[in-house]
């Protein structure tokens, strides 16, 4: 169980509770009071008078040490009522105090702030009732607590105290709005409760007599003129019940007021509260309204939602991270990984062992695998040459055969040559002719699946009798290359006996000037007959020339023509 002791002091008083907390509720234990002589306007707490009068009640009650929970006076601190967005719970401390400064022109970022939450009376907000106060007070409150042994735990408002405890006693006001009235000796605490939470609260002056008629109309005019307040702040409100802190034995004074306010007006002493309670009441004590507060203050554990506390203002409560969750996870983690990594290691051996083998195999043919390497870019570079590998010589005996007569066209400068980028085999020649007519017939003569003729220009001569010149390229097919490993040897047939062939002897082919050897990339140019222009010998200009020594097979003779004199070009017309 908590002790504590709730300590309030004015003027002309000190008054103390000590009581309990349990898994029962509150049990008051005792309650005292002891008189106060200090000028009347001047604050008590931190007063070395304030300090010895604790002093003396706590010795007179038997207590040395303890929790003590401070009621302060709705005059010593600044009180507003705002309406805020919705929040989240957690965050709402925080949207408190960065709105605070609008609503609260005499408040620094000093002053302790707490707050308590109000039944919203507009959809989608949030109301509060926040309270600040002055940091010197709280200090000299602390103080005179400590100077007498005990420790400040909590500082809680007046009002809201004495309602929390009526609230305690009698549960059935959480369902309704309530005005609690506390008469003191000179004024008066007045606090209307929604639904358990305070709402609104105010102090006046007010020398109440409950004997005189006077008096009670002062108060009532007073409580509607509270009433009043709290509706323009809160539209709809409506109070339910009036209840005063008093004995029953006013109660005149109660129908009075009930009948002024029109309202009904219950009388409800507050040491109803502390029924077993040792209680020791000065003499000064005048109004028993005044043990209200410092006994509902003991309420605080059990009703901290209804109390500003500006000890422990509300804070953003940080979220603490679950370390011990993350380590238990860490270790599931690592377990589960140590489990994998055997598993993995034990499936899998004779696999690795495996590929270790085949590792040192093919590390054994590196030297293979090396040789084969170089055979192969060896083997790219024969294929590069056999593929541009053209017999020049054949190709210069077709650009012959398939020529017109010598009276119609003389060939020009010809060039045989190897693209550079496709290695494709070219001839580049001009012809002249004396009719345009006759150039796409000579171009055609040379095209066939092998050789594709391009004409690359046409002009007009300056020779009279050949008037056109024009330009053709022939682009020669690449020898298709076998690659020798596709190579399918035939077997071996048994040797037959041959027969007799009779070769021919080719007739020597005129000779032809500044002929060079056809290698890859080589170029042979054929001299320029345009200066010279072809005689005609009488030479039938169509019989054809001999075939090459490649050309003879084994087959019958074939008789031979005579050729053309050897002071004719061979590109002066057809041989």
């Amino acid at each position: 169980m908590s002790k504590f002791i709730s300590v309030e002091c004015d003027a002309h008083e000190i008054r103390l509770a000590v009581g309990s907390t349990g898994l029962t509720g509150v049990s008051i234990e005792k309650v005292l009071s002891g008189p106060l002589s200090i000028e009347e306007g001047t604050q008590p707490w931190g007063t070395p008078q304030a300090t010895a009068a604790l002093k003396d009640l706590l010795q007179q009650a038997g207590i040395k040490t303890g929790s003590v929970i401070a009621c302060v006076s709705r005059n010593d601190i600044e009180l507003r009522a705002i309406t805020l967005p919705m929040v989240d719970t957690n965050e709402l401390p925080d949207m408190v105090r960065f709105a605070a400064p609008r609503y609260f022109a005499n408040v620094n970022d000093s002053w302790p702030l707490d707050f308590i939450t109000m039944p919203s009376h507009l959809e989608g907000s949030i109301d509060c009732i926040v309270g600040a106060i002055n940091p010197a007070l709280i200090q000299k409150i602390d103080a005179t607590v400590t100077e007498a042994g005990l420790t400040l735990k909590h500082m809680v408002l007046r009002p809201m105290a004495a309602a929390a405890g009526a609230i305690a006693k009698h549960p059935e006001w959480n369902n309704s709005t309530v005005l609690f009235i506390d008469l003191l000796n000179e004024e008066a605490d007045v606090v209307i409760t929604e639904r358990g939470k305070s709402v609104f609260m105010r102090s006046f002056y007010a020398a109440t007599d409950p004997q005189d008629p006077m008096s009670v109309k002062t108060l009532a005019g007073e409580v509607k003129r509270t009433i009043m307040s709290a509706v323009s702040q809160r539209p709809g409100l409506k109070v339910d019940q009036l209840v005063v802190w008093t004995k029953d034995s006013l109660a005149p004074f109660a129908q009075a007021l009930s009948q002024a306010v029109e309202i009904p007006v219950k009388m409800l002493d507050p040491f109803s509260m502390a029924e077993r309670a040792e209680v020791s009441v000065a003499a000064t004590t005048q109004t028993v309204g005044r043990f209200a507060p410092v006994m509902g203050a003991l309420q605080f554990p059990s009703s901290s939602d209804r109390l500003i506390d500006f000890v422990n203002p509300r804070k953003k409560v940080e979220q603490k991270k679950p370390i011990g969750s993350y380590i238990l996870g860490a270790a599931a983690a690592a377990g589960l990984l140590g489990a994998s990594w055997w598993w993995y290691s034990s499936s899998h051996a004779a696999l690795d062992q495996d590929i270790q083998l085949l590792k040192d195999e093919i590390a054994g043919e590196a030297t293979i695998l090396k040789s084969s390497a170089k055979n192969l870019a060896d083997w790219k570079k024969l294929e590069t040459y056999l593929a541009g590998d053209v017999l020049w010589v054949d190709e210069l005996e077709r650009l012959s055969l398939n020529a017109k007569d010598s009276d119609t066209t003389y060939f020009g400068g010809t060039t045989f040559a190897l693209e550079p980028r496709t290695n494709s085999p070219t001839i580049v020649t001009k012809f002249f002719t004396k009719e345009q007519d006759l150039v796409p017939e000579i171009q055609g003569s040379y095209r066939d699946e092998k050789h594709n003729v391009q004409g690359t220009g046409l002009a007009q001569s300056q020779d009279k009798k050949f008037r056109v010149v024009a330009d053709m390229k022939i682009t020669v097919a690449n020898p298709q290359v076998k690659d020798p490993r596709n190579v399918t040897r035939k077997p071996i047939e048994e040797a037959k006996p041959k027969e007799a062939a009779i070769e021919t002897v080719a007739e020597p082919v005129a000779e032809v000037q500044s002929l060079e050897p056809a290698e890859s990339g080589a170029k042979t140019t054929l001299p320029d007959p345009s200066t010279q222009p072809p005689e005609n010998k009488g030479e039938d200009p169509k019989s054809p020339s001999p075939p090459s020594a490649s050309e003879q097979t084994p087959t019958e003779p074939t008789p031979t023509e005579p050729s053309k004199p050897a002071t004719e070009p061979i590109l002066g017309g057809a041989s």
